[in-house]
């Protein structure tokens, strides 16, 4: 026992009498986690610097003290020194029929302007777009038709709407020549989202619309819609031009189909008080009855009798 004692002993002072430079020789163990955290980095950093001199790491090297001089801070060119006053021309102080003139120039034109936002398909639509032609044949017509963009516009004198955002104050002047002096054309396919995307004071401003309904599967698809939902509130629409592409079935065997698209033209109740309805196209004597009766009431009965008459059942014909 004295023996194996005096061994461990002499282990424990070999072990103790190992010079602090054969301590420095073993490397350091490395932590077995892939990051650590900055502040025990530097701490590991700062002892193997004291441990010995022959072996300090050197870490993240520490950048010499600088100086901040006014000239190295980079400055933004002012615009008033890169452009000349005297060039810009001084529109804002041109007088108020002079900028009117300009911004009808630039946001007014003779023809129909194709109003339209573009909407995001719903997956609904996608996944019943491959069953429409094998179960509702019929409808395949009206779809592809709804699903069209608009007609192309004349390209070659368009509008310039980049000049409303010019600053505020052009905005305000240039927006209702903007919406109350053009005919704008609109969409069974994109009508109510377009409309939708408006500021009430931009909707209250347009004045004209034309729409077109490419066949009479749209009567009692999408066209009570744009009307409720959309011209509803164009509080300041003063005409609404419908062009009919399809005919009705109206050969005397089917009558009632014919009492129905005609009653659907009852929806012209929900437009604001005082707007006209031109129709143009294949129009159907029972329609062009319903639509002229409308245009009667809307003329003969009071604001108040005239509201309460939107929420009441139309009569059937």
């Amino acid at each position: 026992m004295e023996i194996q004692s005096r061994m461990v002993l002499g282990k424990r002072v070999r072990r103790a009498a190992q010079t602090p430079m054969e301590s420095t020789e073993i490397p350091p163990k490395r932590s077995r986690g892939r990051r650590q955290s900055f502040p025990r980095a530097c701490e590991e950093i700062h002892l193997e610097c004291t441990a010995g001199p022959s072996k300090c790491r050197s870490g993240l090297l520490t950048p010499e003290p600088s100086t901040l001089i006014e000239s190295h801070v980079p400055t933004s060119p002012n615009i008033e020194e890169l452009v000349d006053p005297k060039s810009v021309f001084p529109f804002m102080s041109l007088p108020a029929e002079l900028r009117l003139h300009i911004y009808h120039m630039a946001l007014v034109r003779p023809y129909a302007l194709n109003l339209h936002a573009e909407k995001a398909p719903e997956p609904s639509d996608i996944a019943d777009s491959s069953v429409i032609p094998q179960l509702f044949p019929q409808q395949r017509l009206s779809r592809a038709l709804r699903s069209t963009p608009p007609p192309p516009q004349d390209s070659s004198d368009p509008i310039v709407p980049e000049i409303l955002r010019l600053n505020k104050q052009i905005y305000k002047e240039a927006r209702q020549l903007l919406y109350s002096e053009n005919v704008f054309r609109l969409t069974l396919a994109s009508g109510i989202h377009t409309l939708s995307t408006l500021h009430q004071r931009s909707r209250s401003l347009i004045k004209h619309v034309v729409l077109t309904i490419p066949s009479h599967h749209d009567i009692l698809d999408g066209f009570a819609d744009l009307v409720r939902l959309g011209l509803r509130y164009c509080w300041g629409l003063k005409s609404f031009k419908i062009i009919l592409h399809a005919s009705l079935p109206d050969d005397g065997r089917v009558s009632g189909a014919t009492s129905v698209y005609a009653n659907a033209f009852h929806i012209l109740r929900w437009l604001p008080r005082g707007c006209s309805v031109v129709l143009e196209g294949c129009v159907s004597e029972t329609v062009r009855k319903v639509v002229l009766e409308e245009g009667r009431l809307m003329n003969v009965l009071d604001e108040t009798s005239y509201l309460k008459r939107q929420h009441q059942m139309p009569e059937r014909h």
